[in-house]
């Protein structure tokens, strides 16, 4: 027998209720997560498809228009206290904290009749954990090599510390891999 009046329903069972609250909880979870997922999938897919630009080997000749360039050397000036001929004042300035400086000297050798413009100010360092780094101070200025002609050319930057795959681009789609014996950690 009830023992309420007509008319009047029962009070639903809370167990009941809290348990459909919670699924339907469980369900509005699922959309957020299955977006995420989702998205994860797509990045994923994205990170792992992904072609790396090829660049030279340290220490092996790149094709440039009109010659050949090739990394000699990548000296960390914190190791050997070089500094150049003339009085550079953003080189008697310590580096930025996080960083270190890389002396980067680079052979550019004319083959070509036409020989090879070099300008050594026209390179950059880039890779995982560095923007678009620009010299501090280079040497030789802007030259043009007659073919048979090599010059060696030094380069200073201020690399960041945990950057990962550095490469020098310069003109002419010329990328040379800086590898990774510089980084002082």
């Amino acid at each position: 027998m009830s023992t309420t009046a007509p008319g009047v329903s029962a009070p639903p069972d809370t167990a009941l209720t809290g348990r459909t609250g919670t699924r339907r909880r469980r369900k509005l979870l699922l959309i957020p997560l299955s977006l995420l997922c989702a998205l994860g999938l797509v990045l994923g897919y994205l990170f792992l498809t992904a072609k790396p630009e090829a660049s030279t080997p340290l220490g092996a000749s790149a094709v440039i228009p009109g010659g050949t360039a090739r990394v000699n050397g990548i000296i960390p000036l914190e190791k050997d206290g070089w500094l150049p001929p003339e009085r550079v004042q953003v080189l008697d300035e310590g580096p930025s904290a996080g960083t270190h400086r890389v002396r980067i000297l680079v052979q550019f050798t004319a083959l070509e009749g036409e020989g090879v413009a070099v300008d050594p100010s026209q390179f950059t360092v880039t890779g995982l954990g560095a923007s678009s780094l620009h010299p501090l101070w280079t040497s030789p200025g802007t030259t043009q090599l007659p073919q048979g002609d090599s010059v060696d050319a030094t380069m200073v930057f201020e690399l960041p510390n945990q950057a990962i795959a550095l490469v020098l681009e310069g003109p002419g789609n010329t990328r040379l891999s800086l590898g990774l014996s510089h980084h002082t950690s």
